[in-house]
């Protein structure tokens, strides 16, 4: 690991939540929780007292079951971002484990041909490129999502895939710290529409485990949309 690539690491985890931060941000959720669900309470209580009276001519009285329904709010609110914050994955241990064991992974990759599909949330690219061994490495466009996002046109977007990328990968955090395109420009072609839904759109920087011949068939599902322009 290089002074750079280091450097890099550590202004990354300095992007995550400390522990007391993470405790803080629990607090408040269980202080908007207890505020949300009191009311709810308030408001329900309220509509039963006026419908006994109206309708069977009793008096409920509602202060004691407020009071104890707003304890049991509290405890219900606490308990959940407690939960909340265990779930909470502390990411910085093994950010940590990158920067003391001072190791970095490199990776290489040739390609041969590049295919484009367009899906159909914010008209965001993604480019599927054919590696010299035959399979299918997975790269998405930021950018053109982004511009999606901001109604612009997808397409205006300036990244091209190349023959050639190098990344450099953190062993334990799995983060790129570094990523280099070369070689010539891939012609990808006009865009495909992809027609599956969000939980199909295979991973970014990785390897996509549907065969180069399939693309069309598993990600066009012949649900043809206008794309975005």
């Amino acid at each position: 690991m290089s002074e750079t690539e280091r450097e890099a690491v550590r202004q990354l985890l300095g992007r995550l939540p400390s522990t007391a931060k993470r405790w803080l941000e629990a607090a408040k959720m269980a202080v908007e929780g207890w505020f949300i669900t009191t009311l709810l309470l308030v408001f329900a209580w309220d509509f039963i007292v006026w419908l006994a009276s109206k309708t069977i001519h009793v008096k409920v009285g509602w202060v004691w079951v407020v009071a104890l329904g707003s304890l049991g709010c509290a405890l219900y609110a606490i308990i959940s971002s407690i939960r909340w914050v265990k779930k909470w994955p502390d990411r910085r241990k093994v950010y940590q484990a990158d920067l003391e064991g001072g190791q970095v992974i490199e990776e290489s990759y040739e390609f041969t041909a590049a295919k484009c599909f367009q899906e159909q949330e914010h008209g965001g690219l993604i480019y599927f490129l054919r590696t010299t061994n035959d399979k299918v490495f997975v790269l998405w466009d930021y950018e053109s999502q982004d511009l999606g996002v901001q109604n612009e046109s997808p397409l205006n977007s300036k990244f091209k895939p190349t023959t050639g990328l190098r990344i450099i990968r953190a062993p334990q955090s799995e983060i790129i710290i570094a990523k280099k395109f070369s070689g010539t420009i891939l012609d990808a072609g006009e865009p495909n529409d992809m027609t599956v839904g969000p939980d199909s759109w295979p991973e970014d920087e990785a390897y996509c485990k549907i065969p180069w011949d399939d693309l069309e068939k598993r990600l066009n599902r012949k649900n043809k949309k206008t794309r975005k322009k």
